[in-house]
C-alpha cells in the first residue's frame, strides 16, 4: 500500500500510528490534511494581499484623482 521509497523517520511514524484508536487515527489524518490545506490557503491570502497593495499603490495616486469624480464628470447619477 505504501510506496517502498519513504523514509524510516516516516515508517517509524506509521507504525506507531498504528497503536492509535480509529478516533484517533482520524484525528491525526484531519490535523494533517488540514495543515496542508492551510498553508496553502494562506499562501493565496498573503499572494492576494500583495497583490491588493501593489494595486492600490497604482490607483491611489496624484494622476489618477483626476478620474475619483467621473460620476460628475459625465454628468452621470448614482443608481
Amino acid at each position: 500500500m505504501l510506496p517502498s521509497t519513504i523514509s524510516p523517520k516516516l515508517a517509524a511514524v506509521i507504525e506507531e500510528s498504528k497503536r492509535l484508536t480509529q478516533t484517533e487515527r482520524l484525528v491525526l489524518a484531519r490535523t494533517l490534511l488540514d495543515s496542508i490545506l492551510s498553508d496553502e490557503a494562506m499562501e493565496e491570502i498573503d499572494w492576494n494581499e500583495l497583490g491588493l497593495a501593489s494595486f492600490q499603490r497604482d490607483w491611489d495616486n496624484d494622476d489618477d484623482a483626476i478620474y475619483d469624480h467621473w460620476r460628475e464628470h459625465y454628468g452621470v447619477t448614482e443608481g
